[in-house]
């Protein structure tokens, strides 16, 4: 199946201007309709971007990561291995990164998953919940995670289910930029007055589960669109990840479990 750029960015959950400097850099190249001048991006493509995603996370520099995608399984190992010695020399914080990248060049402790998204047709129950909008990067979106938990803490609250991000867009500055809506479902009470606290109309929805790191997780969004566009039926809103499992409750990024849906009209 083939995407058009905005589909690809909604399923990959990264600017069209990003996409588009990537194509200028040679890393990702869509195929071009000289008719229209339309770019066209295939299902193997997400593998790529994801590939892309992981080598920055790495802190290789665009050039490296052009080097990286066009040289074999050795070479690549002696690159990684390289990135290695040299973050370690950087700082602690860079720890998680090192993790994944040894992981990489040791190929016998990898755990191959097979990315099969089942596809769930329901409705969305109208609930309230406490939430926070703002523009962050990665590190941001988890520091307004945190506050929302130190938020919910003080409200002490009657919870009605799991935390949530709504990804409404995203943009570029130093770097990727999520404009990031997180919220937790609540109880809510006649008479409460309380801006934070928003309320979700009924809405019928499709979703599928996600397990493992967020690294891959752009797969659980193409499952969802290609189910979409496959029954005719119109996406309606931003994609949204509910948190079954995550850091806030395990350290081991394979056991997370998340939750990725969004809202359908009719067929």
């Amino acid at each position: 199946m083939e995407y058009k750029i905005g589909e690809f960015s909604k399923i990959n959950k990264i600017s069209q201007r990003m996409l588009r400097y990537y194509d200028e850099k040679g890393l990702l190249t869509p195929k071009k309709d000289e008719s229209n001048r339309y770019r066209y991006y295939s299902a193997d493509d997400i593998q790529i971007l994801n590939t892309i995603k992981k080598l920055h996370k790495y802190h290789f520099s665009t050039e490296d990561i052009k080097r990286v995608l066009e040289s074999d399984e050795e070479v690549v190992k002696i690159l990684f291995q390289q990135k290695i010695a040299e973050l370690q020399k950087i700082a602690l914080g860079y720890a998680d990164a090192i993790k994944e990248m040894k992981r990489a060049v040791e190929p016998e402790k990898t755990i191959n998953r097979v990315h099969t998204y089942p596809v769930f047709r329901g409705t969305r129950p109208s609930f309230h919940a406490l939430c926070f909008r703002k523009t962050v990067n990665e590190e941001g979106l988890e520091l307004l995670m945190d506050h929302l938990r130190q938020s919910v803490k003080q409200m002490n609250p009657v919870l009605c289910g799991q935390h949530f991000t709504i990804f409404h867009a995203f943009q570029e500055a130093d770097g990727e930029l999520y404009d990031a809506e997180i919220g937790q479902p609540i109880e809510w009470k006649e008479g409460t007055e309380d801006p934070r606290i928003r309320f979700f109309r009924e809405s019928p929805c499709i979703s599928t589960l996600h397990r493992g790191s967020y690294d891959s997780i752009s797969y659980a969004y193409r499952a969802l669109y290609d189910w979409a566009t496959a029954g005719g039926y119109p996406i309606q809103g931003p994609f949204i990840e509910t948190y079954y499992t995550d850091g806030s409750v395990i350290s081991d990024e394979q056991a997370f479990v998340t939750e990725v849906s969004v809202a359908i009209g009719a067929e």
